[in-house]
């Protein structure tokens, strides 16, 4: 699946998706109309999630290690989808550094086995394209504008799924959030940090400056504090 032509169509289909839905919102007369489209969206990724996890515990097939909604990208997808509904920061923080900070290897690197004769195969897609596209959408769309306060709240949201995570992971053996004591049956970066418990400490350190990473743009768009004092008033005047 990897740098495979799906792999490339479906990267294009989210960022296609994503930027009809930003130019629509950007152009759009009446508020209200683009305010039902995205509780649409929500309620009908939401329904999708809860639908494909109960479906998923009815399989034959039906693996615990992986097929439990305990995956940091389901998370954000979910908070994404709160994010369209609800006016809460935290919600848009969460969605802006854990989507594009965090899930971004999912998207460059799927683990998939299943092809889109399946419904795993949709349902990962739809995961990530919330991940994505949502928080670009708030962004670019909806006027969120990220700060270090945000960061702060993206990494005690962190820190307290890893605190959830880890202890399911070293009862059981599985690697959700890949904080567990076993490898991915793929390669990622996880490959190259070391044994577990240790490696956990880079994974941190990588996750912590990825997402402060996102705030560099915000840095750059912002006037120095000299300028922000300054502006609206007259030049002082200079004495003969």
């Amino acid at each position: 699946m990897p740098y495979s032509w799906l792999h490339a169509a479906m990267l294009a289909s989210i960022a296609l998706l994503s930027t009809v839905a930003i130019a629509a919102r950007r152009q759009a007369r009446h508020p209200g109309a683009a305010r039902s489209l995205e509780c649409a969206v929500a309620a009908l990724y939401l329904g999708m999630s809860i639908g494909t996890f109960v479906w998923l515990r009815t399989q034959p097939d039906f693996d615990a290690a992986t097929d439990r909604p305990l995956q940091l990208c389901h998370w954000t997808a979910v908070v994404a989808a709160l994010a369209l509904v609800a006016p809460q920061r935290a919600f848009s923080a969460l969605a802006y550094f854990w989507g594009l900070a965090l899930c971004t290897q999912a998207v460059l690197t799927p683990s998939l086995t299943e092809g889109p004769g399946t419904w795993p195969f949709w349902f990962f897609w739809a995961t990530h394209a919330m991940c994505i596209g949502v928080p670009l959408y708030d962004v670019l769309a909806r006027g969120f504008r990220p700060a270090w306060r945000d960061y702060r709240v993206a990494c005690a949201g962190a820190a307290l799924y890893v605190a959830i995570v880890l202890p399911v992971d070293v009862s059981t053996g599985w690697n959700y959030g890949f904080v567990g004591p076993s490898r991915p049956g793929f390669p990622t970066i996880v490959d190259v940090l070391g044994p577990w418990p240790l490696r956990l400490v880079p994974i941190a350190a990588i996750a912590a400056a990825a997402m402060a990473l996102l705030m560099l743009p915000w840095r750059r768009l912002r006037p120095p504090p000299a300028l922000t004092r300054t502006r609206g008033r007259s030049p002082p005047a200079r004495r003969a």
